[in-house]
């Protein structure tokens, strides 16, 4: 057991540079710092699908990613808004089949005679 724990703190705080790490920069390009989307137009407008809990989420992360922005979490407000615009898309689409299966259904169309 003496010898692991010596081993571990050996390597931990070796003097030798290692060969196989590489500095972050050189590995990780510079990320995009432009102004991340908040897709909040888009959430207001799945809002009127008929697809009631995933809109509402959808515009409730929206709100929170440009809440994000403002406190200057660039990366934070650029994950949420991915996800409003997910559940947005998710929205507006549910909501046309929705839309059209209910237009089907009540114009007759749907049914066998």
């Amino acid at each position: 057991m003496g010898s692991r724990s010596s081993s571990i703190a050996y390597t931990a705080f070796s003097p030798r540079p290692s060969i196989s790490r590489h500095s972050s920069i050189a590995t990780n390009p510079p990320m995009d710092r432009s102004k991340p989307k908040d897709y909040l137009i888009l959430a207001v407008i799945a809002c009127f699908c008929p697809v009631w809990p995933i809109n509402i989420v959808g515009f409730v992360y929206s709100i929170m990613s440009r809440n994000s922005l403002e406190q200057g979490n660039v990366d934070g407000a650029r994950r949420l808004g991915r996800v409003a615009k997910l559940l947005s898309v998710v929205s507006l689409v549910g909501g046309a089949l929705i839309i059209v299966a209910c237009a089907v259904n009540l114009t007759g169309l749907g049914s066998i005679q």
